[in-house]
């Protein structure tokens, strides 16, 4: 039979406080207890028992497993700072300790011991507060120290410190980071966590149609750029355990800031969220903004044709970044300043192209004379 840590706290609880009522009891009653007294040692004893079996795991086993889930939760780097402070803390304790002892009886006993636990508490609370500032510092002096010398690459250290990235389950869905770790922009490894392939799984057999082909867009997605990670960024499933948050969302934020890695997502939500707690959010949304063309369809324009156009009767104007804009019959609006609407866009290796055609077919400054156009 398979005893559990809770019954075996509960009993030793139990057996301690019934002693320790029954401690109390004797000592209350004396050398020759009477009747009266040996009953009230065993109500004490009874007490006891009664209460260390029903205490006892909230002062011993709760009190552990919240201490586990909250290490589990905060990063080893932020430990690692409350240790040291905690250490410093106890360094100026014993400097105090000399003069402590000078003092009178029971003080001397009792005040080093106090002044330990206060000195420990100060030091891990104000490395507790100022971890963030304590955290940059150090790696700005790391930064510094493995700066590249004469007889290293820049590419050896590159590669010595590897990045990772976090895959959120809509940008699994959204499929455009196979094509953005095609391009060379991203360099290190995609993590995918266990519980993002599980709900992309679930995703996948649900029973509404629009959930389900998105579940199986994804895990062919995964599926693909795991054939093909020649091409693209390695892909890694991890199974890690993270304690304290039960929404995917959440567990992504937690596993982030354990790893120190972005995490990619096109979730507004999760973005603010990660966000607001300090993690990094590469949204593929944002970068799609960001690279949307300057120009779009049935767009107008105000160009200045400056020359002759390939084809027949086509004029040249160009867009401040330098782009071309080529609109139809506008030869003889060569010099003059037009209003164009946008008919289709042109992607080349060499860059963009933007095609026009003139704006009820006559220029929006310097209108040709009635003159001109019957002769025309």
């Amino acid at each position: 039979m398979k005893v559990s840590l809770n019954f075996l706290v509960r009993i030793g609880g139990m057996l301690a406080l019934a002693m320790f009522g029954a401690y109390v009891g004797r000592w209350l009653s004396g050398p020759n207890p009477n009747e009266t007294q040996i009953l009230a040692t065993r109500l004490l004893m009874l007490a006891g028992a009664g209460l260390g079996l029903l205490v006892t795991p909230r002062l011993t086993i709760d009190p552990v497993q919240n201490l586990l889930r909250r290490i589990r939760i905060v990063p080893l780097s932020e430990i690692f700072l409350i240790a040291i402070g905690a250490l410093i803390g106890l360094i100026f304790t014993v400097l105090l300790s000399v003069p402590l002892a000078f003092l009178p009886p029971p003080f001397r006993n009792y005040t080093p011991l106090l002044v330990a636990v206060l000195f420990a508490y100060i030091g891990a609370k104000t490395f507790a507060i100022r971890k963030r500032e304590l955290s940059d510092l150090l790696l700005a002096r790391r930064r510094v120290s493995v700066t590249p010398t004469d007889s290293d690459s820049p590419a050896e250290h590159a590669a010595a410190s590897p990045r990772f990235y976090l895959l959120d389950t809509s940008a699994i869905i959204d499929g455009r980071i196979a094509t953005v770790s095609q391009t060379g922009f991203l360099e290190g490894t995609l993590m995918v966590p266990h519980f993002v392939l599980a709900e992309l799984q679930s995703l996948a057999d649900s029973g509404d149609d629009l959930r389900r082909s998105k579940g199986r867009r994804g895990l062919e997605l995964l599926s693909q750029m795991q054939q093909n990670q020649n091409e693209v960024l390695p892909i890694e499933v991890v199974n890690i355990e993270v304690s304290g948050a039960t929404r995917v969302d959440d567990m992504l934020v937690v596993l982030a800031r354990q790893c120190n890695c972005p995490i990619i997502t096109n979730d507004f939500n999760l973005n603010r969220v990660a966000g607001l707690q300090g993690v990094k959010v590469l949204s593929l949304n944002q970068l799609s903004e960001a690279l949307r063309p300057p120009v779009v369809q049935d767009q107008h324009l105000h160009v200045l044709i400056r020359n002759e156009g390939n084809a027949r009767r086509q004029g040249v104007g160009y867009l401040d970044d330098g782009t071309p804009v080529i609109v139809e019959d506008a030869r003889h609006l060569i010099g003059q300043s037009v209003e164009v609407v946008v008919t289709r866009l042109h992607q080349t290796q060499t860059g963009r192209m933007v095609f026009a055609q003139v704006k009820n077919g006559t220029p929006s400054e310097e209108p040709q004379p009635a003159a001109d156009s019957q002769s025309a």
